[in-house]
């Protein structure tokens, strides 16, 4: 769930200040929950999402987000999706989403989606969910054990659900109950880099993963040699998204990953794997990002994460819901920012978030766009990333058709605690920040260097 997030965190931080000029402990108390929570929609959870924060401004004049004050104050967020077609060629749905949003929302997205042959989504994906592969044999064999490595905890859990070690059906089918995504991720996963399915042995304490290497037969060396994963149960580790659904139920909403169904054969996972996002911010210099520290477990740890949750629920009720309905103003007006969400906060790490996973995407279409396929086909991604995505499309002779707005969440500032003097003084200075991040950096950035997309690899 990367860039607009991060940009959040970003701009709450400079412009702090503001809110605690403001009268009142409870807004300074929210003040400091809105630092703690929207930091945790970024750092709190898997995969990693991007929302903004776009590297460049864009000369793209469509706006993704908006926000708007209805006539009872409440303000409201929304997502914008355009249909771009050219003659002879599939018609090509940019559909934006944020991660929290209501029930009605993400209805209506997957309604969107679900007229569309084929879905491309967004989700930086773990390197082991990738199907095995690779150019030679040491690949061959990192990424077969890459996903072994993965397989095993859904093994695991599918295990600890039924008490007998499981099918690999049924370890598909125990992964879409937590996550639609995962079904499609182990079918791909469970088959190694020879093209032979990875076998389960039942053991009496526990299983062995096993795939039979090259050759395909017991025994071997080299690239034949078996590769085998011993599995005892084992405590399961925390689910990382499982914060994110928290605060979601905490703001009265819901998680992106609870409401959309990606288990539909015609939805295709289409960014990079952790491996591969780590290959790229070496490409471009980036050594300690925050977005890069959060995935290698650095930033805002679980202990603290949890901290701030505990913290906000005492104060949500000790105040009849304000502190929740402070951090929904807050998103309303950051996520809606155009300034906002164009500015360069994150620089070449930014580049990498938006700019290369884009790539990625677009890497895709171009195939799919020269091959008889799908005639509709939508981009399920981050709005910040839209802009960009029409631009390449408008030079492929694309044009544009009119935008349906969405309804994300809506907040009102009245219940939060917050007057019409400070959203404006919060407007202006968030508005501040970002023309300042925006600026052209001065320091020398190593030149891009394009390089094939690295094999998955196994991770630490």
């Amino acid at each position: 769930m990367t860039g607009t997030l991060v940009t959040l965190v970003t701009l709450v931080m400079r412009f702090m200040p503001v809110m605690l000029r403001t009268r009142g402990m409870q807004r300074m108390v929210n003040a400091c929950l809105i630092i703690g929570v929207t930091a945790m929609l970024w750092w709190g959870g898997s995969p990693v999402h991007a929302q903004g924060g776009a590297s460049n401004p864009t000369t793209d004049d469509q706006a993704w987000t908006a926000s708007r004050t209805e006539a009872d104050g409440r303000l409201v967020l929304e997502t914008a999706t355009r249909t771009f077609t050219r003659d002879g060629a599939p018609a090509i749905t940019l559909v934006g989403v944020a991660h929290i949003g209501t029930a009605d929302y993400y209805r209506g997205l997957q309604a969107i989606l679900d007229a569309h042959d084929l879905v491309l989504y967004e989700s930086v994906y773990p390197t082991g969910a990738a199907a095995p592969g690779g150019g030679d044999a040491a690949a061959r064999v990192a990424s077969t054990r890459a996903s072994m490595l993965w397989l095993r905890d859904r093994i695991d859990a599918a295990w600890r659900a039924d008490g007998a070690v499981p099918t690999m059906d049924r370890v598909a089918q125990h992964a879409g109950l937590e996550d639609s995504r995962c079904p499609a991720w182990v079918k791909a996963a469970s088959v190694d880099a020879w093209g032979q399915p990875l076998a389960i042995i039942t053991l009496e304490d526990g299983f062995s993963l096993v795939s039979l290497g090259a050759d395909g037969r017991l025994g071997g060396s080299g690239e034949d040699a078996d590769l085998r994963l011993l599995q005892r149960s084992r405590k399961p580790k925390a689910d990382g998204d499982g914060l994110q659904r928290e605060l979601a139920r905490m703001l009265g909403l819901e998680f992106q990953l609870d409401r959309i169904d990606y288990a539909q054969p015609t939805w295709v996972v289409c960014d990079m794997t952790f491996a591969e996002l780590e290959q790229a911010f070496k490409r471009r210099g980036v050594s300690d990002g925050m977005v890069q520290g959060s995935l290698r477990g650095g930033g805002l740890n679980g202990e603290a994460i949890g901290a701030v949750m505990a913290i906000m629920k005492v104060m949500d009720a000790a105040s009849g819901g304000s502190a929740s309905e402070a951090v929904k103003v807050l998103m309303v007006q950051v996520l809606g920012s155009r300034t906002a969400t164009e500015g360069g906060m994150l620089g070449e790490e930014g580049k990498v978030i938006l700019d290369d996973r884009n790539d990625v995407v677009w890497a895709d279409l171009q195939k799919r766009l020269g091959s008889p396929g799908p005639q509709r086909i939508a981009v399920f991604y981050g709005a910040a990333h839209m802009a960009d995505f029409a631009r390449r499309l408008r030079e492929a002779g694309y044009a544009s058709g009119d935008a349906t707005w969405s309804t994300t969440l809506s907040a009102d500032p009245r219940r939060a605690g917050i007057d019409e003097a400070t959203m404006k003084s919060l407007r202006q200075a968030m508005e501040r920040a970002a023309r300042r991040s925006a600026q052209p950096s001065t320091s020398s950035a190593p030149p891009d260097q394009p390089s094939p997309t690295p094999a998955p690899t196994a991770e630490p």
